[in-house]
């Protein structure tokens, strides 16, 4: 799903079986999309500014195309995404804690998506996080800046043996490949 959301007209899909819900949000594709990846200069909530702005985004979108509303509240909800849908599925987890009982997180090249205070809300939710090779945007936005990651990662082995390859390794192709010689 994370692959195949960044084909369609919204940012992100939703995929239902008997008993899980799964939210795919698609990551940086366009310009906006690299406009909200830097907005990590100021915190709301201890959550990168622009990551929390396109949970909401992606949130109300939801909300309006009815989404949420036949969801029974215990129902199994897997929010994913690939680098910002990885860090907006975070962002977006943490909002719907606070009314889905039972919701995981699978992120793939997330970058970090705030500071300890999320991490601690976080702490409860089930989060799943890959990194593939040497993928330069988990290092991301700077530690230096009080940026974590919400969980340790799953690191993935580098399905190519080029140096020097991160931005290569993000590609969520290549995430697929690593997941595929498991």
């Amino acid at each position: 799903m994370c692959k195949d959301v960044y084909g369609l007209k919204r940012d992100w899909q939703v995929r239902e079986t008997d008993d899980t819900i799964f939210l795919a949000i698609e990551g940086t594709d366009c310009i906006e999309d690299w406009k909200t990846n830097f907005a990590f200069l100021f915190r709301s909530d201890d959550t990168h500014r622009g990551f929390r702005r396109n949970a909401w985004r992606v949130f109300f979108e939801m909300f309006e195309a009815d989404v949420f509303r036949h969801i029974p509240k215990d129902k199994h909800i897997v929010v994913t995404g690939h680098s910002l849908g990885g860090a907006t599925a975070i962002v977006l987890a943490d909002m719907l804690d606070n009314v889905f009982d039972n919701v995981e997180v699978v992120t793939f090249g997330s970058p970090r998506p705030g500071g300890r205070g999320l991490r601690k809300r976080m702490k409860g939710t089930p989060i799943t996080r890959y990194v593939h090779g040497s993928d330069v945007v988990p290092k991301s936005p700077p530690w230096a800046c009080g940026y974590v990651h919400p969980c340790e990662c799953n690191r993935l082995t580098d399905t190519q043996k080029q140096r020097f390859d991160g931005v290569k390794d993000h590609s969520m192709s290549e995430y697929i490949k690593a997941l595929d010689s498991l």
